[in-house]
């Protein structure tokens, strides 16, 4: 008979102990109670300042390129063995300075042949007009016959045509001789001669060197057809017309090195071109610009201008208009979209989409590409922290301090005379401080005409 258990004994089976664990779990977690919140996200701080409305007059900015008023490249006029160079590469040089000398001993020998032709055939002609006299004498009393005195008449005319002829000649040779010396036929800067002494130069072939003109210089730009008929229709209702003495149209002008499109060169608009390209649709005007210079050892100046400098140009369109501007720093671009942050009066940050304008120093013409949302001089655009803006969400603004805001600091006064407007650096964006918050404290925002610390 098989042994049994002892009924007090506790038996388990799998099945059971399995559920008994499940129970122990489900009994533990309900006495936790619910899980807490997440922590509310924490507000941006970001600065603020309010856009300016200022009057401008409006321009249309294009590149351009500099070049010179003359550009002569120097090739001899005979042909001969180079004997000396007087100048040094790039040197400025004067009208009429020295500058190649050509061996002029063949060119001498020749006008020295050409003048002993003239003392013969002078000699000649003084024996044929005795003879022509003396003959006209002895054929009136019959001494002598008229042939022979036609014959002396007609030799005295060959001889004016021959000696006139030679005359010619000794001039020809002359001009040889003084064209062995090269002189600087404009004022400028000369350019690497392309032969050294004792190579031989070819008559009017050899391009020896190259002078361009300095001062005054000239800057060429092209201006689209929409943009000349504007320019025009102001013009007539001006009463006036480009490039007239009584009030020149001036164009202010700047280089490459020019980042903040301050256009500190003033140019007096000399030529407009008098048909368009119809390839293009544009037409040609010309800005002079005077470039002074000096190679005084003690006072060197190098000229600003070169010829084949890229340019840009501002063209002034019409008379002053109000405009928005901003700083430069508060447009944000979102794709090919160009934005500003805007702080409504519940704190609330939204996207603005805006078209640019002109720039006024690291300031910014904008105007609200959607004309139900315009902006206004009352609005706060956020100027640092754009990166942690979105659209939508809570931000602390903290006030930018805006001292000696004075619109006409902005304007850029109609030429002539013409000064650059030079407007401060509002502050970098630099990263605001990390989560959780901390007090900011408001930074001065330069504004127009302030000078930055």
């Amino acid at each position: 008979m098989p042994h049994q258990p002892p009924c007090n004994a506790l038996c388990w089976s799998p099945g059971a102990a399995a559920l008994a664990v499940m129970l122990t779990s489900v009994l533990a977690g309900c006495s936790r109670g619910p899980a807490p919140p997440p922590p509310p996200p924490a507000v941006a701080d970001v600065m603020v300042a309010t856009p300016q409305t200022v009057r401008v007059p409006d321009y249309l900015e294009v590149t351009g390129r500099i070049d010179a008023e003359f550009v002569v490249d120097i090739r001899s006029r005979i042909t001969g063995y180079l004997t000396k160079v007087h100048f040094r590469d790039g040197q400025f040089v004067a009208k009429g300075d020295p500058l190649y000398e050509i061996d002029e001993r063949p060119y001498t020998a020749n006008l020295a042949a050409a003048t002993g032709t003239i003392e013969q055939l002078t000699g000649q002609r003084r024996f044929l007009t005795v003879q022509v006299e003396r003959y006209e004498k002895l054929v009136g009393k019959g001494a002598a016959s008229q042939q022979e005195f036609d014959s002396y008449s007609a030799k005295l005319e060959e001889n004016a045509g021959a000696l006139a002829s030679a005359r010619a000649q000794e001039e020809f040779a002359r001009l040889n001789v003084g064209f062995c010396s090269i002189t600087a036929p404009i004022a400028g800067q000369i350019g690497r001669t392309q032969l050294q002494v004792g190579n031989l130069i070819n008559q009017d072939q050899t391009t020896l060197t190259t002078i361009v003109s300095i001062d005054p210089i000239f800057v060429y730009f092209n201006v689209d057809e929409p943009t000349l008929v504007r320019m025009m229709a102001h013009a007539r209702e001006s009463a006036r017309e480009l490039s007239t003495q009584a009030r020149e149209t001036v164009v202010s002008v700047g280089l490459v090195d020019d980042v903040g499109r301050t256009y500190p060169h003033q140019s007096r608009v000399d030529f407009l071109s008098n048909q368009l390209d119809t390839k293009t649709a544009t037409i040609t005007m010309r800005g002079r610009l005077d470039n002074p210079h000096s190679e005084d050892p003690a006072a060197p100046r190098p000229p600003m201008f070169r010829p084949g400098m890229f340019a840009r140009v501002r063209l002034p369109l019409g008379d002053a208009v109000e405009k928005l501007v901003v700083p430069e720093v508060a447009v944000g671009s979102n794709q090919d979209r160009r934005i500003l942050w805007v702080v409504g009066p519940d704190d609330v940050v939204t996207a603005r989409e805006v078209t640019i304008g002109q720039k006024l120093g690291t300031w910014i013409a904008v105007a609200a590409t959607d004309q139900a949302t315009p902006l206004s001089a009352a609005d706060r655009v956020v100027v640092r922290g754009l990166q942690r803006c979105r659209e939508g969400k809570p931000v602390r603004p903290v006030a930018a301090t805006e001292t000696s805001l004075d619109p006409a600091g902005l304007v850029v006064p109609p030429p002539p005379p013409a000064q650059p407007v030079r407007l401060p650096d509002p502050p970098p964006s630099a990263a605001l401080p990390p989560d959780p918050p901390r007090p900011v404290t408001a930074e001065p925002l330069p504004a127009p005409g302030e000078t930055t610390p």
